[in-house]
């Protein structure tokens, strides 16, 4: 099972509370040429100095692929081009995003967090087009979170 989930949701959690059944299947090391110690460091995220792999992001969907387990969910961000490149696969997900309302709350999670000022300002500048984006996507199933709510709360496992 895919999960594309919005940031801030709650993905490392999830997968840290059922390391045997989830996986948060990070895209950094797929996206952009990094150093070892930058691949899961909140604060590297949305760093406009990395240089975007060649292949992005057809070595990723090939990636998620490859490690599709029936008895596993793996835990993915909802970037459009992975998307567009699942449905093109026929591969079936769930996406994953707060209600609109909740914009506040996830900028101060991403806060809490350690995300930098340019993590805020893509995912809280572009707090609607995201929100709309995924909302308006008519493949993939839909868990929409309140704002209290973390992937934990409604993902079975």
């Amino acid at each position: 099972m895919i999960i594309a989930a919005f940031a801030g949701t709650g993905k490392t959690t999830l997968a840290s509370l059922y390391p045997q059944k989830v996986v948060d299947f990070i895209c950094m090391p797929y996206k952009y040429y990094l150093d070892k110690n930058e691949v899961d460091d909140e604060a590297c995220k949305a760093n406009s100095d990395y240089v975007l792999h060649n292949d992005w992001p057809y070595n990723y969907v090939q990636a998620i692929k490859q490690n599709l387990d029936n008895d596993k969910i793996l835990l993915i961000p909802p970037d459009i081009y992975v998307l567009l490149l699942l449905r093109g696969e026929g591969l079936p997900y769930t996406i994953c995003y707060p209600e609109k309302e909740a914009k506040e709350i996830y900028r101060n999670r991403f806060i809490a967090r350690g995300n930098t000022e340019e993590f805020i300002d893509i995912f809280i500048g572009g707090w609607d087009k995201f929100i709309d984006s995924l909302e308006n996507d008519r493949y993939g199933k839909h868990i929409i979170l309140e704002a209290d709510q973390y992937l934990s709360d409604v993902v079975e496992v």
